[in-house]
């Protein structure tokens, strides 16, 4: 694995793509607010994982972090097949749905694992950091896209 041949761009992709993973992984994104319990309190309940929350929009954005990994992966050990589109097309277009798919999950949260109407239970969804953090890493991977899709516009290495 030679690292040099790896861009800017590619790089930048690369570790979003694991930032994102982690903080799927890690962070909480979602968690549900309860409301006023006893004595007026509110109840604020753990908050859920990516992977918790969603259903199979966490799948799609495991594909984007894969994706984004694999093209900066497949360039340090220097065997990037032949594709219909440039990698780095791929992995803007790539990041670009996960920015997408966090941005509409943060405006609107969904349920999450109470499916059923959680309106008739006073009970609302709340969003924690996982998901503005997961926001920002998917906004690199869009970046790192589609700044090495400009710097190999022939498919070479970029001149020293």
């Amino acid at each position: 694995m030679d690292t040099s041949r790896i861009s800017f761009g590619e790089m930048v992709a690369g570790a979003s793509g694991v930032a994102l993973f982690l903080i799927m992984l890690v962070f909480s994104w979602f968690g549900y607010d309860v409301g006023t319990g006893v004595q007026g309190l509110a109840i604020d309940t753990p908050g859920l994982t990516a992977f918790e929350w969603m259903s199979f929009l966490d799948i799609v954005l495991l594909v984007v972090c894969i994706i984004a990994v694999g093209v900066a992966g497949a360039r340090a050990a220097g065997s990037i097949p032949q594709l219909p589109y440039p990698p780095g097309l791929i992995v803007a277009v790539a990041g670009g749905l996960a920015v997408l798919i966090i941005l509409f999950r943060v405006i609107v949260p969904g349920e999450g694992p109470l499916s059923g109407g959680i309106e008739s239970l006073s009970i609302d969804a709340t969003r924690k950091i996982g998901a503005f953090l997961g926001l920002i890493a998917a906004a690199g991977i869009t970046f790192g896209g589609y700044t090495a899709m400009n710097e190999r516009r022939t498919g070479q290495a970029p001149p020293a």
